[in-house]
């Protein structure tokens, strides 16, 4: 048999003490600002980075907490955490792929952040916080053991998505989009996460927040940076008539970018600070939409009222798609940012295409992100 296939995760105990020590250093390099020192860099090696661009928000309950350390005191066996090395500001890391929660309620009961409650088997430690313990039990919690296992050096990008997936199966199951997040994390992962997580916090700008349709779940299911993800791969190359659905564009743009940064890092920069640039002219664009409807990535974009329906991704497609193919790097686009009569003009002319197209068909009952037929309807747009 073949045995380049074949993996080698590394299996190692390591102590409470030395995780917490290790996401303390990983909180610390996220905060850094600027390109790192040499010497900087070493200092963060082995950095935790506990909540990669992959992963989810923190969602452990009390109760779950309070037995997880109760089961680190009476030794029982925790659950592997799942780490994969990588790269952040240049240092080496471990991001976290499995165990996301074990570990912040780790981190959270040593630094304070809750008491001990409701106890069955150590009542005796009811209502203590870390600090209340006594020297030896606060030994024996930083000293307790556990079990890691550590990805590197995979054999090949086809197999990453595979690897996290099987890895996956058993645990509180991640996404496919989490998945991806995990086998592909590039620049362009950490840049879609950061502009989602900056619109959830500041709603602002306001125009964006409601048109990208920004929640909670959405950003933890990683349905929002999936849909951007879309936009990004169209706004770089069009709408392809050989993707079945709209997760293709999705998967091959990051599998692409990852690929393209490891081989060709120098290029992969390049690409990235131009593709930051176009999506910022088109969310500019979408502002200047919103000016007329409030929900521009829904049939709302042509008069029809999409109340559940905030965010299509079928309308995404054909908004990244006319903006590629007929608005960008055009005097038109400069018209319709500037002109409000040009801007009518545009909008009457995409509800009456919009209204007269595939999407309003009562005959058509195949996928509404049918590549093939935005295509055809993007060809067909034609506006002066």
């Amino acid at each position: 048999m073949e045995r380049r296939y074949i993996i080698n995760p590394q299996d190692e105990k390591m102590s409470v003490g030395a995780l917490i020590e290790n996401i303390d250093k990983g909180y610390s390099l996220q905060d850094m600002e600027g390109k790192l020192e040499d010497r900087e860099k070493l200092k963060f090696n082995s950095s935790i980075i506990i909540a990669p661009d992959y992963q989810r928000e923190y969602r452990f309950k009390l109760d779950d907490e309070v037995k997880l350390v109760e089961s680190v005191f009476l030794g029982i066996p925790i659950p592997p955490i799942f780490f994969a090395t990588d790269k952040y500001k240049d240092a080496r890391v471990r991001n976290v792929v499995d165990g996301q929660h074990r570990l912040r309620a780790l981190h959270r009961f040593y630094n304070g952040k809750f008491k001990l409650e409701n106890l069955e088997l150590l009542p005796e430690l009811n209502n203590k916080y870390f600090e209340d313990l006594d020297i030896e039990l606060k030994g024996d919690y930083l000293d307790a053991k556990i079990d890691t296992i550590t990805f590197s050096d995979f054999p090949g990008m086809e197999f990453e998505m595979e690897i996290f997936s099987r890895y996956n199966k058993g645990t509180k199951p991640l996404s496919p989009q989490e998945i991806r997040h995990a086998a592909y994390n590039s620049m362009f992962n950490t840049f879609v996460n950061e502009f989602s997580y900056q619109l959830f916090k500041t709603k602002e700008p306001r125009e964006l927040y409601n048109a990208y349709n920004i929640s909670t779940d959405r950003i933890q299911k990683k349905k929002l940076q999936e849909g951007i993800f879309v936009i990004l791969n169209i706004l770089e190359y069009g709408i392809n008539d050989k993707y079945e659905k709209s997760l293709d564009y999705a998967e091959n743009y990051m599998r692409e970018k990852k690929q393209n940064e490891k081989q060709n890092p120098v290029e992969a920069e390049q690409n990235f600070k131009a593709m930051k640039d176009t999506f910022s002219e088109f969310n500019e664009f979408i502002v200047r939409l919103c000016t007329k409807v409030r929900f521009p990535f829904s049939k709302e974009l042509y008069g029809i009222s999409s109340r559940n329906y905030k965010f299509q991704i079928s309308i995404a497609m054909i908004v990244a798609g006319i903006f590629k193919e007929r608005l960008f790097k055009k005097r038109l686009l400069q018209e319709i940012m500037k002109d409000d009569k040009k801007l009518d003009v545009f909008m009457d002319k995409i509800r009456e295409e919009l209204l007269n197209s595939f999407l309003e068909n009562s005959e058509y009952n195949a996928s509404s992100t049918n590549s093939r037929k935005i295509k055809e309807l993007i060809n067909g747009f034609q506006i002066e």
